[in-house]
């Protein structure tokens, strides 16, 4: 636009003067008539020069900052369309939306390990302290704040931790992180959202012990999930013994029961049939009971037995 005001300017000028010198009855009609014109098209680009000038447009997720005369006003102008005073203001346009920042940092732990850290900020400006922050940092302020602020507080942090203890307690690590940083970036206009930390690097020395150390771990481990799974094993054979010999008890005293059971039937059968059997009922069972084949029968003398052979018929 300013551009375009002096193009207006020197246009009015020289139209001007054109015209001028042609006034009158000895000018020339042409050039006096070009003059006029030339006039007036500067007067309309002069005025549609104040009239662009005095308008500016902030885009979405920014912030405009007023200058006038190189010196911030501390006017913050919001997005869309807005005013100012032509050609006097000028207006810096710095985004407030989510930005990442990445950044390495070496630091020593308490347990004066050496240890490389990489972390992930996202941050955005505070909106309503963008026009101080251009006035005291200029548009380069995330490298000009957040480089020595992330690199100093990972120092101070990674100090109050042992190597182990930044593997083991990483949420607490990157929680004292994030809370220390967060503080020192608002005081400068920068809002911190999500720390993260992509990368811990040690000494080589330093991971081969850790490798090493797992390694035992893992071995002792394995150790007494085989010995566990022996005890098992150990309580399972026990069980099935003491099952096994519980069977066997209780199918001998089951057989005895039986034994029992038979033998006092058999005594109330005697008792009951022992009314019943007379000498010659017994010398019956005797007879029949003897084998079709059986000539001879040798009987013991004073047995009491006093048997009735059947007649034999010739």
């Amino acid at each position: 636009m300013t551009a375009l005001l002096v193009f207006g300017v020197i246009a009015l000028v020289v139209g001007s003067f054109v015209w001028l010198t042609n006034r009158g009855s000895q000018g020339d009609p042409n050039a006096r008539r070009w003059g006029f014109i030339g006039s007036g098209v500067a007067v309309v680009v002069i005025v549609a020069s104040l009239i662009f000038g005095s308008f500016a447009t902030v885009p979405a997720g920014h912030r405009g900052v007023v200058i006038r005369f190189s010196a911030v006003t501390g006017r913050i102008l919001d997005e869309g369309l807005q005013t100012k005073l032509p050609f006097l203001e000028s207006v810096v346009k710095m985004s407030v939306q989510t930005q990442k920042y990445e950044a390495d940092s070496s630091a020593v732990t308490n347990d004066l390990q050496d240890v490389s850290t990489t972390i992930a900020l996202n941050w955005r400006l505070d909106p309503s302290m963008a026009a101080e922050v251009y006035r005291t940092l200029g548009l380069d302020f995330i490298n000009r704040i957040a480089a020595p602020a992330i690199q100093e507080t990972i120092k101070q942090v990674t100090s109050k931790f042992n190597a182990e203890d930044l593997i083991l307690r990483r949420d607490e690590v990157k929680n004292a992180i994030a809370e220390s940083l967060s503080t020192r970036l608002a005081e400068r206009g920068i809002i911190t959202e999500m720390l993260s930390i992509t990368n811990f690097e040690f000494s080589a020395t330093f991971t081969a012990a850790i490798e090493a150390k797992v390694a035992a771990e893992q071995a002792v481990l394995e150790a007494q999930n085989r010995l566990e799974s022996v005890k098992v094993e150990a309580q399972q054979r026990e069980e099935q013994a003491r099952g096994e010999a519980n069977a066997r008890i209780a199918q001998a005293e089951g057989e005895a029961e039986y034994i029992r059971v038979v033998t006092e039937a058999q005594v109330a059968a005697n008792k009951a049939i022992a009314g019943s059997l007379t000498p010659e009922v017994l010398q019956y069972i005797l007879l029949d009971r003897l084998g079709e084949d059986i000539k001879v029968i040798v009987i013991p003398s004073g047995q009491g037995l006093d048997l009735v052979l059947p007649e034999i018929i010739p």
